[in-house]
C-alpha cells in the first residue's frame, strides 16, 4: 500500500468505527423508558451530529483515497470534519448529566465508558486527516 493511501484508509476506518460506536446504544439498548434519547441529546448539541459527521467522513476520506475529488479540497474537508467531530464529542461527553449516565440498568453498565470510546475514536480522525493533508500538500 502506498504511503499516500494509508492516512485516508485510517481516516475512513476510524470514521466507520466512530459511527458504529456512536449509534451502538440506540441499537443495543432495548429496554423501554431507559433514557437513550436523553443520553443522545445530552450537552449543548448531542452526539448524533458526531455520528452524522463520521458517516460523511467515510465518504470524504474514500473520495480522497480513490482520487475522485481534488486532493487539496479533500485534505481541507477531512481536517475540518475531524476537528469538528472531536470538538463536538468533547462538548457532548462533558455535558452528560451524571445521574442520567448512571441511571441505566446494570446490564448496560458499559454505557459509562461509551463516551470515552467516542472521544478516543473521534481523536483519531483529525490525526489521520492531518497526515493526509501533510502528504497531499507537500
Amino acid at each position: 500500500m502506498a504511503n499516500d493511501t494509508v492516512a485516508p484508509s485510517v481516516g475512513a476506518v476510524a470514521s466507520l468505527l466512530l459511527a458504529v460506536v456512536v449509534f451502538a446504544p440506540a441499537l443495543l439498548i432495548s429496554t423501554p423508558d431507559v433514557g437513550v434519547a436523553d443520553y443522545y441529546a445530552s450537552g449543548p448539541i448531542g452526539v448524533s451530529v458526531v455520528g452524522f459527521l463520521a458517516l460523511l467522513g467515510i465518504v470524504v476520506f474514500l473520495a480522497g483515497k480513490q482520487e475522485r475529488t481534488e486532493p487539496a479540497t479533500v485534505a481541507g474537508l477531512t481536517l475540518v470534519l475531524g476537528v469538528s467531530m472531536f470538538a463536538f464529542s468533547l462538548t457532548w461527553a462533558f455535558g452528560i448529566d451524571e445521574t442520567l449516565l448512571f441511571s441505566f440498568p446494570a446490564e448496560y453498565s458499559w454505557i459509562a465508558t461509551h463516551r470515552w470510546a467516542v472521544i478516543i475514536l473521534a481523536a483519531i480522525v483529525p490525526v489521520a486527516a492531518a497526515g493526509y493533508a501533510r502528504d497531499t500538500l507537500s
